[in-house]
């Protein structure tokens, strides 16, 4: 009867324990997901106007530069 009381318990905090993290981590995991693709959108409109509308390939290297360093100071 013991053994059951606590498997219950056990249960009981488990499922409270899933209902937060359902309750808060979908919402913050949707904002990171729409934060990194309106990154990406940027991005690729950023790429598109210095490369296509100006026709300057000499940023590449700086362009890239930053970019990493954007991602290595995270």
């Amino acid at each position: 009867m013991l053994e059951e009381i606590g498997w219950i318990i056990a249960f009981v905090v488990v499922f409270i324990i899933t209902h937060y993290q359902f309750k808060y981590c979908v919402p913050i995991t949707v904002w990171t997901l729409k934060f990194l693709q309106t990154c990406m959108i940027i991005l690729v409109c950023k790429l598109y106007v210095v490369f296509r509308v100006y026709g300057d390939f000499s940023q590449i290297n700086d362009f890239i530069g930053n970019v990493t360093a954007m991602y290595t100071d995270l």
